[in-house]
């Protein structure tokens, strides 16, 4: 199984520094390398629907369960204007079958309030595969899904785009470039959301499917989200007295 994360511990914090330094137009972004059990409050994480708590943290990832757990939980930022990104590596746990759900499976998005755009989804594979992935403008089902099958315990990049003009998403799965393949969400109504969170949904799922998710990234471009955010080497051995390894799990 792959794993992109590239950052761990305390040298996330210098890197926002370096960062800004560079004139990268990171907005937030976060590793979850906090203790194991739940997410909120850490980081700046809040609950807005839900049973408060049951989003957890496991190994340095966000467990998204479908079923019994219920909370949704947000991460705010300062809204910005015009498009902006956000990147997550995520994966789904082995069902034993491939993934037929039917019902909403959006489990990232952003938002402000409870309006809510750019949706993620878990859909049905379209070529007998496990599952593949939706992309949902303003609605809660995708409107376009993933042309290539993915499969169960595989760690892919997610890159979505939301454009707040013209009220469009777009995805891209484990890109390099922003001229790669992507899928576009349906062009709704003028003007979009103007957003001031990234979520993460858990709901009541015909599959009760395990998604994890670490790597989050939100920018201003796709360049500020394809990859987590790395450390420079410079950081690694300012005010932490000593030395923070680099971890590139395979």
């Amino acid at each position: 199984m792959r794993d992109r994360k590239i950052f761990g511990g305390m040298a996330v914090v210098i890197a926002a520094g370096f960062c800004a330094s560079a004139g990268a137009a990171v907005i937030a972004y976060d590793n979850f390398d906090y203790p194991d059990g739940s997410l909120v409050p850490n980081g700046g994480w809040a609950n807005h629907s839900g049973n408060a708590g049951d989003m957890l943290v496991s190994g340095g990832q966000v467990l998204v369960q479908h079923g019994t757990p219920s909370e949704d939980a947000n991460l705010g930022f300062a809204s910005v204007a015009g498009k902006i990104y956000y990147g997550i590596n995520f994966s789904v746990d082995d069902l034993g079958v491939a993934w037929s759900g039917t019902d909403s499976e959006y489990f990232a998005h952003f938002r402000t309030g409870f309006n809510f755009s750019a949706r993620l989804d878990v859909v049905e594979a379209l070529g007998g595969g496990d599952f593949s992935v939706g992309i949902a403008s303003d609605d809660s089902t995708a409107d376009a899904i993933w042309g290539t099958d993915l499969s169960y315990g595989v760690t892919y990049r997610a890159v979505v785009e939301y454009d707040q003009d013209t009220n469009q998403a777009r995805l891209w799965i484990d890109a390099m470039f922003s001229t790669d393949t992507s899928i576009f969400g349906d062009d709704q109504p003028d003007p979009g959301d103007s957003v001031d969170s990234f979520a993460l949904r858990q709901s009541d799922s015909s599959m009760n499917e395990l998604v994890r998710v670490d790597g989050l990234v939100i920018g201003t471009s796709f360049e500020d989200v394809v990859n987590p955010v790395p450390v420079p080497a410079g950081a690694l051995v300012l005010g932490l007295g000593g030395l923070v390894g680099l971890r590139r799990r395979r």
